[in-house]
């Protein structure tokens, strides 16, 4: 378990693009679909806000999980699911992430080795839609990228996400 404070200097969604690019940050199309969401950016917050970096393992799952089932535990925990934009700021803030051991991108069917999800709700029920955001360090490059799955897909215990804390 890792705590983070992370500072959230709110960005307008026309400011995104640039904030990345200057960051030398990258996104995938999942990810811009996401970030144009009308829920992400919704709630101009500005100030602190401590994110937790645990596993499936740390939160009690012993065996694999769904997003439903993580979304539905955090709370009794102590954390509640991060913020729609929040995998913005983390981004940003998280620049020391490890390197993937692995610099495969797409169509690994699970959480990419060394990804970091940002639990958030799912803006849209459509399966087609990105469900949220992850983080990645690939070759010293980071990235900021969108997932999509169904309510079936199942998380490994040994799988990272960040939540908020309460």
């Amino acid at each position: 378990m890792k705590k983070t404070d992370v500072w959230i200097d709110p960005v307008s969604r026309g400011r995104v693009p640039s904030v990345l690019h200057a960051n030398g940050i990258r996104i995938n199309e999942y990810a811009k679909l996401y970030l144009d969401h009308p829920r992400c950016f919704s709630d101009p917050f500005s100030g602190s806000v401590r994110v937790v970096i645990v596993s499936l393992r740390e939160l009690g799952f012993q065996t694999d999980a769904t997003l439903n089932e993580i979304l539905a535990r955090v709370p009794s925990l102590g954390f509640r699911p991060c913020r729609p934009d929040m995998g913005l700021y983390l981004r940003l803030a998280l620049s020391d992430q490890s390197k993937s051991r692995n610099a495969v991108l797409t169509g690994q069917h699970r959480s990419p080795d060394g990804a970091i999800t940002v639990l958030s709700e799912p803006p849209e029920a459509d399966d087609a839609f990105p469900k949220g955001l992850y983080l990645r360090n690939v070759e010293g490059t980071l990235w900021l990228r969108g997932y999509v799955c169904d309510a079936a897909y199942r998380w490994s215990p040994d799988d990272l996400f960040a939540v908020e804390e309460l």
